[in-house]
């Protein structure tokens, strides 16, 4: 009976009907040859049921649609892994205007297989993608970005990994790299309406205890923090003759939080004064200042109690140093160890 259906579905509602019950007379026919009373077995019914009645069949149409979605995988994959051969050129390219055009239709199969493919391929290929992407929505044809910022609510997975792409394409190195307007706003937009690409290292320090790693594994590298706050440095002297404190006083709030919590998360490994020589030439922040001297990791090897630091008793840099004796001073408290996020004092201004 299985093959009976295979081909029925590939029928209309009323041929198909029909076909069911040309079978089910040559069935019952063979029956009748061999016993007076023949016994209708339950795969006659459910065909009865699903091409005449039209009750959908439930039993065994999740495995179909997983296995389908697997196959789809497999193939997506085999035709554009890089093999690190001349190939890698052309598979490149084709793979390019395949998802450019999957952006296009909104061709959610090809945008998830695309997902998969940015999350377990090398970052150069990554970036190469992205890059088309980039040129085709946000550089030749003006206005063209509303396309590819609408693919948000049928993919997310793809639009996480294109950010992550697009986080590793534009190293701030050069003009060349640095991102288009319209791909920044677009990006913002996308996590004003799902903040979970930010919200993942709120999760990231129970997977890491749970695995033993908090405090062993930094999954943001020191040295990619270098060029950031370099650039941050450089665009801050360039806004100061403009009168734009207030923005530059905005985006050093925004990467306080940014290091707090990759810091609290254990997603960034670092010392106190690694810290302090990184941020040592940027515009004073009081936000900033907390976070340089507050607690942070002590050694990237030593394994910390989830959700706090280390005691640490040093004032922010550019206050005065505490007296030898508390005692004259009752009213200033050391630093206990705080809880992640609620034990943080300094506030919190939302984006606007």
């Amino acid at each position: 009976m299985s093959d009976i259906r295979h081909s029925l579905l590939r029928r209309d509602a009323l041929s198909a009907a029909k076909e069911v019950l040309y079978h089910l007379d040559i069935y019952f026919s063979n029956q009748l040859q061999s016993a007076p009373l023949p016994i209708v077995d339950k795969g006659p019914v459910e065909l009865l049921e699903e091409f005449v009645f039209q009750v959908p069949k439930e039993r065994g149409a999740q495995p179909k649609e997983q296995t389908k979605d697997s196959v789809r995988q497999i193939v997506f994959s085999s035709l554009f892994s890089p093999q690190g051969n001349k190939a890698d050129d052309s598979r490149m390219s084709l793979l390019g205007k395949l998802v450019s055009m999957a952006v296009a239709v909104c061709r959610i199969p090809v945008l998830e297989c695309a997902a998969s493919w940015l999350q377990r391929t090398p970052v150069v290929y990554c970036v190469r993608l992205a890059r088309a992407l980039v040129d085709d929505y946000c550089c030749l044809v003006p206005g063209s970005v509303q396309t590819l910022k609408q693919i948000f609510s049928a993919s997310p997975r793809f639009c996480c990994q294109f950010i992550t792409s697009v986080t590793a394409l534009y190293d701030l190195s050069s003009d060349d790299l640095i991102p288009p307007l319209d791909l920044l706003e677009m990006i913002v937009s996308w996590i004003f309406e799902d903040p979970s690409v930010l919200q993942v290292l709120l999760t990231l320090q129970l997977h890491l205890t749970e695995k033993n790693l908090y405090g062993r594994l930094g999954l943001i590298l020191f040295d990619h923090m270098v060029p950031l706050v370099e650039e941050i440095n450089r665009l801050a002297d360039e806004l100061n003759p403009l009168n734009a404190s207030q923005e530059i006083e905005l985006s050093l709030d925004r990467l306080a939080q940014a290091l707090q919590v990759a810091m609290a998360s254990g997603a960034l490994l670092c010392t106190r004064d690694d810290l302090r020589t990184l941020c040592s030439r940027l515009p004073h922040n009081n936000l900033l200042q907390l976070v340089i001297s507050g607690p942070v990791q002590q050694s990237p090897h030593a394994a910390l109690p989830p959700g706090f630091y280390p005691h640490i008793h040093t004032p922010p840099l550019g206050y005065g140093a505490v007296p030898a004796h508390p005692a004259a001073h009752p009213a200033l408290p050391t630093h206990p160890g705080h809880t992640f996020i609620s034990g943080v004092t300094f506030p919190f201004r939302p984006i606007r």
